[in-house]
């Protein structure tokens, strides 16, 4: 069935074919003529339609090609046989017709036009589907005058140099773009010559203009030659003069065409002149030219014509299928090889091996195999034939020869294992008396020898000075005829030295099933079961200090708290911490460190009781559990621990260090804490004495608040990246508002984050933010904070507002932050402009130079900043004038009172000022009711933010919460 879009076609080419002096004939036929001139021209048109619909029938499709070029030039030439060839795989059925516009030899105007009207004329009665135009002067010519020839025929182009977007805009117009990787080769044929200059041989033609452009264009990129000579319109004949200024090593890049005679003449082909270019320069040629490749060049990455007319092909076939060509966007990205000639890489002695990876190598030599492949697969069949007749032959030799060798084994086996000095092999007779003994070099050291042949194994072992055996237990196993498993017995050397021994053995039963005696062996496991009892030792201690380790100090902890819950014995736990200790592995090293340890760990076990447990915990961390011990005699001995840790001195060569020590105590007498909840309750007890000022002893009593809530955060902190894949996090919004313009459009709002518990609790800030920052979560919560305002800035309806996101001093002084945040900006739909990064203080003096980096780097794509809490730190003064920041945010500290200080009006008025002076917007916090606002309007503040402007709602409205 024919296309609608194509009766549409019919139809316009019918009416097409009055020309405009036609049409002002028209205008004197009267209407009854008028209306058969109409008849004469619908009713063909209608009549093919209906003939095309007609089942079977199909009309035929008419795509016309118009290059640019010449049909010998060797690209045209490629492009053409690309185009044929991929019409006849796709549509077959296809008539293609091929034009050449000649421009380079051709280039005047008139010719063009010309062409076009000879175009018209010779097409005139075949209705054309598509119109194909191969390289830039073709298709500015048909842009020029398609109106006039083309008005309705899709076009197609293929084979321009550039990225053009404005042709993006045409409609009816689609196609594909060059993508020459000349850049690429430049930096390539400077790697494989070692040369820092190149010559570049172009023409004055208009590609010649492009490849200028382009070649400028390369001229700034990096491992590029550095000096880049180009020498427009040269003759074969002035070749030589006009190169010799320049080395004979530097590469050369031919990217125009030579001319013929003189500066103006005819353009000689790519394959020709690159022959002559070859002969009469000692250069390497590269190019980007797949034509030249062969003829001379070495090679390069280059454009494969065929490729590039498949792809304009590809989007023809899509228009003739019904679509629309302002559906099909240009394809902007086109193969490109790399192509080297195997003669040329030998001729410059260029390894292959340096050749970009996936190169292709052309015109090599045939290999041996190749040569002569018949001959060397009947060699290699005769040669495996014989091969495996051998390997048959020597198989059964080697066979037989391996079952002599084992009778020969077998034979001597038994002897040699009897004869072994640590294992004795031993048999009883039916009467349990030793009839065989394997001590044949002579009798064994203790235990069963040679000696005691015709003893039973109790007499054997009857001296108890000697050994140590389980007598009685041996005489019932052999009485009841069971195996002997794994007997162990200890035996006195002369030299009193201990030694250990295994027995096992087994009845022997004839085959009516009764009892013949005993066969077994006698082993000496003293060095085994010495290190049996060294690995369980190494496993309990720390290999460093000789303390229990965390696993041992652990299990003694849970029995601890067994014990406890039975008996309700009074128990205490010490969490030991030293201060100052990693200052010693900065600035002596770990061998220093170690050492210090070791010293410490005698000093504190020296301090405590016998029947204490101190175990090393980790690095210069301490356990210890001190039984039937009340709190305050803990408290007491963990005061000394205290004073002799800052009382030691640690002396390494001229050297004097210092350490201290912080405890946390929590005493347990029942089982209302677990073993693990202990430990963590101890080591916040630590932290809380470090925090104290270090040095100290914190004792956590049953209900302690601040250990409490320290815990609580703990669990907070583990819950997050949980949270986050649970959509427990949220987020909300609060406005801030021009104070003098309070019903502007004016639209600027902080983000807040909000956290739901296991529970569905609302969790505030501050209750897991602090604990965030302390063990290195926040940078999670700031990139999720960053993500689901940028992704979700439109669905949150924030559509032209500016959001202030808070980042922590993690995030600001991470180097590899600033690099995520700014491509995550770019990434989303958020104007640069419309986002404020709000930062604290002490998150910026934390690493000043990083931080400056930082508000620079995203300053510099439209990104705003706000110093947030200004006034609340001892230092803001200083820094202010480091920092450009675009907002100074007061701190609500000093707010909340000025309606009734004065003083702190005087404060808000004079930082107020100094930001004003310093190019700043102020914003003041905790703005809670009129009275503040008025005094913030009269001093001049900027913006205003808290409860009186509007409390914090959710983003998402399926967030149901509470306001904050």
């Amino acid at each position: 069935m024919v296309r609608p879009n194509l009766i549409l076609r019919l139809l316009d080419i019918s009416v097409s074919r009055f020309n405009p002096l036609r049409c002002r004939q028209l205008k004197d036929i009267s209407p009854k003529q008028g209306w058969w001139l109409r008849k004469s021209t619908i009713l063909p048109a209608l009549s093919i339609s209906l003939f095309a619909t007609v089942p079977g029938v199909k009309a035929a499709e008419n795509v016309l090609v118009i290059h640019s070029y010449h049909p010998e030039l060797s690209w045209t030439e490629q492009v053409k046989r690309g185009i044929d060839q991929s019409f006849q795989k796709r549509r077959p059925d296809t008539k293609v017709f091929h034009e050449y516009l000649d421009s380079k030899r051709l280039p005047a105007l008139e010719h063009s036009q010309h062409f076009l009207a000879l175009i018209q004329k010779k097409y005139q009665k075949v209705p054309l589907d598509t119109l194909i135009v191969s390289d830039d002067p073709g298709l500015q010519l048909i842009l020029k005058s398609r109106n006039q020839y083309f008005p309705q025929v899709p076009v197609v182009f293929l084979g321009i140099n550039h990225v053009q977007p404005e042709l993006y805009n045409v409609p009816g117009l689609t196609g594909v773009f060059e993508k020459h990787s000349l850049a690429e080769t430049v930096q390539v044929a400077k790697r494989l010559t070692g040369e820092d200059g190149l010559i570049v041989i172009n023409d004055s033609t208009e590609t010649g203009q492009a490849n200028i452009k382009r070649i400028n264009e390369v001229k700034g990129l990096p491992n590029v030659p550095k000096t880049i000579k180009i020498i427009n319109d040269i003759t074969p004949e002035d070749l030589s003069q006009r190169l010799s200024p320049y080395p004979s090593t530097w590469p050369v890049l031919p990217i125009g065409q030579l001319r013929q005679g003189h500066a103006n003449g005819k353009l000689i082909d790519f394959k020709t002149d690159t022959r002559i270019l070859r002969a009469k320069l000692p250069n390497p040629l590269f190019t980007a030219t797949v034509m030249r490749v062969g003829p001379g060049a070495v090679g390069g990455k280059v454009l494969e014509g065929r490729f590039h007319a498949d792809q304009a092909v590809q989007l023809v076939t899509k228009i003739l299928d019904g679509e629309d060509p302002a559906d099909l966007e240009p394809i902007a990205e086109t193969k490109n090889l790399w192509m080297f000639d195997a003669r040329e890489l030998k001729r410059f002695r260029i390894d292959p091996q340096d050749l970009p990876l996936g190169s292709t190598i052309l015109y090599g030599e045939p290999s041996f195999y190749d040569q002569h492949r018949s001959l060397v697969w009947i060699v290699l069949g005769a040669f495996s034939s014989a091969l495996v007749i051998i390997a048959l032959l020597m198989e059964v030799l080697r066979r037989r020869a391996q079952v002599e060798k084992t009778l020969r084994d077998n034979e001597k086996r038994y002897r040699d294992l009897a004869e072994v000095g640590a294992n004795t092999f031993w048999e009883l007779d039916v009467n349990l008396k030793l009839s065989f003994v394997s001590d044949l070099q002579g009798p064994q050291t203790s235990a069963i020898s040679s000696q005691a042949l015709g003893l039973s194994l109790p007499e054997v072992f009857a001296d108890e000075e000697t050994f140590e055996f389980n007598t009685k237990r041996l005489e019932t196993i052999l009485h009841w005829h069971q195996p002997i498993r794994d007997f162990i017995f200890f035996a006195k050397e002369a030299n009193q030295e201990m030694r250990i021994f295994k027995l096992n053995g087994k009845p022997i039963l004839d085959e009516a099933q009764l009892f013949q005696g005993y066969r077994g062996i006698q082993r000496d496991i003293t060095a085994e079961y010495f290190l049996t009892k060294k690995i369980a030792y190494q496993a309990a201690y720390d290999s460093l200090t000789n303390l229990l380790n965390r696993t041992e100090f652990d299990r003694r902890l849970q029995e601890a708290v067994n014990l406890a819950r039975d008996n309700e014995t009074q128990c205490v736990l010490c969490y030991l911490d030293l201060d100052q200790f990693k200052l010693v592995n900065d600035t002596a090293g770990h061998i220093v460190g170690d050492q210090l340890l070791t010293e410490l760990a005698q000093l504190l076990k020296q301090k405590i009781r016998p029947e204490d447990i101190l175990g090393r915990l980790g690095g210069d961390e301490f356990g210890l559990l001190m039984q039937d011990c009340s709190l305050q005699e803990a408290q007491v001995c963990c005061e000394m621990l205290v004073a002799a840790v800052r009382g030691f001195r640690f002396q390494w060569q001229e050297s004097q260090f210092r350490v201290g020590v912080s405890v946390g105590i929590v005493a347990f007498a029942d089982a209302s804490y677990t073993a693990e909840e202990l430990l963590s309750r101890a080591d916040l007890a630590c932290y809380k004495a470090k925090d104290t000022g270090r040095g100290r002893v914190y004792v956590a009593n049953q209900n302690d608040p601040e250990i409490d809530r320290y815990q609580l955060q703990m669990a907070h902190i583990a819950d997050i990246p949980q949270a986050i894949e649970e959509e427990r996090l949220y987020l909300v919004k609060q406005p801030i508002q021009r104070v003098n313009q309070p019903s502007s459009r004016y639209r600027h709002y902080e983000i807040l984050l909000r956290f739901r518990d296991g529970n569905n609790h609302v969790i505030g800030p501050g209750l897991f933010i602090p604990a965030a920052e302390r063990y290195g979560v926040i940078n999670l919560i700031d990139q999720w904070v960053l993500e689901t305002t940028l992704n979700r800035y439109l669905q949150f309806g924030m559509k032209d507002a500016i959001v202030s996101i808070n980042l922590s001093g993690a995030s600001i002084n991470d180097e590899r932050a600033t690099a995520d945040v700014i491509a995550l900006i770019r990434q989303s739909k958020v104007p640069p402009s419309n986002i404020c990064i709000e930062i604290t203080e002490t998150a910026t003096i934390a690493q000043l130079d990083q931080a400056l980096r930082f508000i620079e780097s995203l300053k510099e794509i439209g990104v705003k900043f706000a110093l947030d809490d200004f006034g609340s730190g001892v230092s803001s003064l200083s820094y202010l004038k480091s920092l450009p920041v675009d907002y100074l945010k007061i701190d609500g500290s000093l707010i909340k009172n000025i309606a009734v200080v004065e003083s702190d009006r005087e404060i808000i008025y004079l930082i107020n000022e100094l930001a004003h002076k310093m190019g700043m917007e102020t914003i003041a916090e905790f703005v809670e009711n009129d009275h503040i606002l008025e005094q913030l309007r009269i001093i001049g503040v900027d913006f205003a933010q808290g409860y009186c402007i509007g409390k914090p709602e959710p983003l998402d409205i399926n967030q149901l919460i509470p306001s904050w």
